[in-house]
């Protein structure tokens, strides 16, 4: 028995110390969490008539090879953004057909589908951000369900968000509300960097109108439970309110909506809140690796904030990544050695962690922006190899892929002392 000991202590400090990740030796407290792991991918609007092959539809071959090694890396989730179009009225239009063939190939092969509902999804000449909480409130009110209490921005923002939710019921597994509204680049483009926070108390009573109408509908119609997630948040205080990440879930949770609609139906009106830690984004560092050691911290600030209000929701890691130049093979290393140092750190908090999204599948135009596990050649104009071909498959794919593999199969065997 005690030879038995001794060897088992003894392939565990070897286990350990095999790894050059300390991070990833931390011994789960349970069998892997299913749909943890996800990946940020290219969104079928892009893809939407680009190859000659599919006039007028979505690039079916991009689409499924990209699907493909998704699937082989281990990906379990897939998230992506839903974009309107300039033409139509003065808030644009939308395409509700343009990720059909995403989301049904996707779910063909077992992968569950986060959709991200930004402002995005208005285009046009009152489509401006700042019109979403500076706007006027409509008097009259709008007619059910919206109601009262809302301007024009919100109202048609509503509305898409709705017929979007409408086409794809029953066929989007969760959907994500707003993109780091707490320091939104395109709102501090806006106003020269005066601006850069979505007001909470409008986010907040814009996701309670969605969650309430999508939740209470009257028969004969199905209430929709696809889970919403407010986010994702980014680590950066907002220069213009000055308030952190925590405090933006603080006055989402204490807001007028979110705490009305909980005093009357006992739940919160929403599912979870989504995060992008960035440590370059915590703190500017010449590299994003010397800062992983804030990440988990941060996490905890956040679980726990979240945690002071809500007891079952979840922090969803919507993004997390690093770029990783493809003509330098060390800098590609040290964005594998991230991606799975961002993956240990993730999942030892999974008990209060929803899925995590590495950012991206692909490099993306700029040549600059290579922030994929992937490279897929493009042209001056942005434009992709017309059938997603990857001319580079980056170490960090194979790190994903690792990693799945090592938190799947691990048999964690308990060593005894005496």
């Amino acid at each position: 028995m005690k030879r038995l000991i001794c060897w088992l202590t003894l392939a565990g400090i070897i286990m350990l110390g095999s790894s050059t990740n300390a991070a990833i030796n931390s011994a789960p407290t349970s069998a892997p969490t299913p749909d943890f792991w996800g990946m940020v991918v290219r969104d079928p609007a892009y893809e939407w008539g680009t190859n000659p092959a599919f006039p007028n539809q979505a690039n079916q071959t991009f689409i499924t090879t990209m699907l493909d090694n998704l699937q082989a890396a281990g990906v379990e989730w897939v998230r992506f953004e839903f974009h309107g179009d300039y033409t139509g009225s003065d808030y644009g239009s939308i395409n509700l057909a343009q990720a059909d063939y995403f989301v049904q190939a996707a779910h063909a092969r077992g992968l569950k589908v986060l959709a991200l509902l930004g402002t995005d999804i208005l285009r046009g000449p009152k489509a401006a951000v700042r019109n979403f909480d500076k706007g006027a409130v409509l008097d009259p009110c709008p007619p059910p369900p919206i109601g009262c209490g809302v301007n024009e921005y919100q109202q048609v923002w509503l509305e898409r968000a709705l017929a979007v939710a409408a086409h794809y019921q029953g066929q989007i597994d969760a959907y994500e509300i707003f993109n780091e509204p707490n320091h939104y680049f395109a709102l501090s483009d806006e106003t020269n960097g005066l601006e850069d926070e979505m007001n909470p108390y409008f986010v907040a009573q814009t996701i309670t109108k969605l969650f309430r109408i999508l939740r209470t509908k009257e028969p004969p119609e199905v209430p929709d439970l696809t889970p919403l997630i407010v986010g994702g948040l980014h680590p950066l205080r907002s220069v213009e309110s000055g308030r952190s990440d925590a405090g933006y879930i603080t006055a989402l949770y204490t807001s007028a909506p979110f705490s009305g609609y909980k005093a009357a139906n006992g739940r919160w009106p929403v599912d979870g809140v989504g995060y992008h830690p960035y440590p370059a984004e915590m703190r500017r560092p010449g590299s994003d690796n010397d800062f992983l050691y804030r990440v988990g911290p941060r996490l905890d600030t956040l679980v726990a904030t979240l945690r002071a209000h809500d007891s079952s929701a979840k922090l969803w890691i919507t993004e997390a990544g690093t770029r990783g130049e493809p003509s330098d093979p060390a800098d590609m290393e040290r964005q594998a050695d991230f991606l799975g140092q961002m993956a240990a750190i993730t999942y030892a908090r999974r008990a209060d962690v929803g899925p995590w999204f590495w950012f991206k599948y692909e490099d993306f135009p700029p040549a600059a922006e290579s922030w994929g596990v992937v490279r897929i050649p493009f042209d001056a104009n942005g434009s992709y190899e017309v059938n997603g071909t990857v001319a580079l498959f980056k170490p960090a794919y194979a790190k994903y892929q690792q990693m799945v593999a090592q938190y799947r199969e691990r048999v964690w065997v308990p060593v005894v002392v005496r």
